[in-house]
């Protein structure tokens, strides 16, 4: 499939640059790839934060890397690909690993299936193991137990020990709701939602959607995702979906 073959490629070419002939170490730069694309779970209110990540060596070669695998980061004013994000279209782009056109469906499905427990605990045992073996002077500031995750919040007073708070933001079933097209076709009170939404193409430099009806959920040829997001894929999604929220879109 066209979405196995792209994500196959990408992973050649990671494989190709954080393999032999590297100054590092290919797990150094595996490592520091991971730490580098969890940056975006990290925030003002967690202990450590992303400032005290920042300086150090494994940081500077995961955005190397970064650099080098998928190229710099475009400045936001000028990301066509940002001015279309919208929060269905980057659960689509995970799921398939290209943007949506009119008529792909995005069902609750897809979701359950990239952001399945197995997925994240994958995802976030690579993360806070990189941590563990490159920044050992500093606590991991997530964990992942029983499906879960959790951050670690900085103390309010002096002295205090921290505090580990749930993210629920990562569940399916929460990220669902959080598209807009979604939870206002949703019944919260009868725990009724919709399935499914079509997207409509862009519209208003937006990819637009609207609840898929019957006949559409049944014709249309809805390819489930066929292997699992990587980490940059995640980490890539969180900090879209964080620059959309400060940009007001």
């Amino acid at each position: 499939m066209m979405t196995a073959s792209l994500k196959r490629r990408v992973e050649v070419l990671e494989g190709r640059i954080l393999g032999p002939g590297s100054d590092y170490s290919a797990q150094f730069d595996a490592d520091a790839l991971a730490i580098y694309s969890g940056m975006a779970y990290l925030d003002a209110t967690m202990d450590p934060t992303y400032h005290e990540v920042e300086p150090t060596a494994i940081y500077a070669r995961g955005e190397e890397l970064r650099n080098k695998i998928y190229g710099p980061i475009i400045p936001a004013h000028l990301d066509q690909r940002l001015k279309r994000y919208t929060k269905a279209s980057g659960e689509f782009e995970l799921a398939f690993g290209r943007e949506p056109k009119a008529g792909d469906v995005l069902c609750y499905q897809h979701l359950e299936l990239t952001h399945s427990p197995e997925n994240l605990s994958s995802h976030f045992g690579k993360l806070i193991a990189a941590w563990q073996r490159q920044l050992p002077h500093l606590p991991c500031p997530l964990k992942f137990e029983i499906g879960g995750l959790f951050r670690r919040l900085r103390p309010e007073r002096r002295n205090e020990p921290a505090k580990w708070e749930e993210d629920f933001t990562v569940q399916p079933e929460i990220r669902w709701l959080k598209i807009p097209e979604v939870i206002s076709n949703t019944d919260i009170d009868a725990m009724l939602t919709i399935p499914a939404v079509v997207f409509l193409g862009v519209i208003g430099d937006k990819h637009r959607c609207r609840p898929a009806i019957d006949e559409e959920l049944q014709a249309a040829a809805t390819e489930l995702p066929s292997r699992e997001p990587t980490g940059f894929m995640y980490g890539n999604q969180r900090f879209c979906e964080l620059l959309v929220e400060v940009m007001g879109a």
